[in-house]
């Protein structure tokens, strides 16, 4: 009796061993979504996920006439062996121009092989930029190869704000505002016409006064070399009967 029991439980495990072997592991069978990949996966991994940026050609210098924001997109699904063709449009909400304030490539794709890709946004410097704020608003939409079924997810249950996985908005401009490495105590009250002679005596990248203080050719020691090379050029002009002045009749001064 002992015996045709163990046999039994033998047989039995022998039996679900086979069954299981025989079942299939479930894929992805759902359809293939696309969406921004920003809004989940931030540029960096301390960094935020984001449905929206800006920039400002302020501090470019006048020879840049564009720029290029690359964009990414991402694949929730298979990855193809052929390209697939992304419906990328531009939201009526959008004050900013096509073929005006920017341009978008002609095919928006997904390339084979690819589960993210990037879409390279052109954008053009404008007059009009020097005074106005323009807001480039983007949707992806579905197509024959693609769903938007990852709309927006609330990040934040008190208020209810949401961050969009298909809608992206990129606001530019030309204005001059002080950028964040602008160290007043060193620099003194900023002005276009200081900082600009400022780079192009000490042949400075003026998009280096992007970063905070403590990046590369922004620290302290930095700041006082930067100090005390225009307060010598500005006495020597001086002397010399050159006095510099701001553009409001002030004479430029560094602390």
């Amino acid at each position: 009796m002992k015996k045709i029991l163990i046999l039994s439980i033998t047989f039995l495990s022998l039996f679900g061993l086979t069954s299981c072997d025989k079942e299939e592991i479930k894929t992805y069978q759902d359809s293939d979504n696309i969406y921004f990949s920003r809004a989940i996966y931030p540029l960096y991994s301390t960094g935020p996920v984001i449905d929206s940026a800006g920039f400002s050609f302020g501090l470019d210098n006048i020879a840049i006439t564009e720029r290029i924001y690359p964009l990414a997109i991402r694949v929730q699904g298979k990855v193809a062996n052929v390209d697939r063709k992304v419906k990328l449009t531009v939201d009526p909400t959008s004050t900013a121009v096509l073929g005006t304030h920017f341009i978008l490539p002609e095919n928006i794709v997904m390339h084979a092989g690819k589960e993210i890709d990037t879409v390279l946004v052109k954008v053009l410097r404008t007059p009009d930029m020097k005074t106005n704020d323009f807001l480039l608003v983007l949707n992806l939409e579905e197509n024959e190869f693609f769903s938007t079924n990852m709309k927006s997810r609330v990040t934040n249950v008190l208020t209810q704000k949401t961050i969009s996985f298909v809608r992206f908005k990129l606001s530019f401009n030309d204005k001059l505002s002080t950028p964040i490495g602008w160290a007043s105590s060193f620099l003194g009250v900023f002005t276009a016409k200081k900082f600009f002679l400022m780079c192009d005596l000490m042949n400075l990248d003026p998009s280096i006064f992007n970063q905070a203080t403590g990046s590369l050719g922004l620290t302290i020691p930095d700041m006082q070399y930067y100090q005390s090379f225009m307060k010598r050029y500005l006495a020597d002009q001086k002397a010399s009967g050159n006095t510099i002045y701001e553009e409001n009749g002030n004479e430029m001064i560094f602390p």
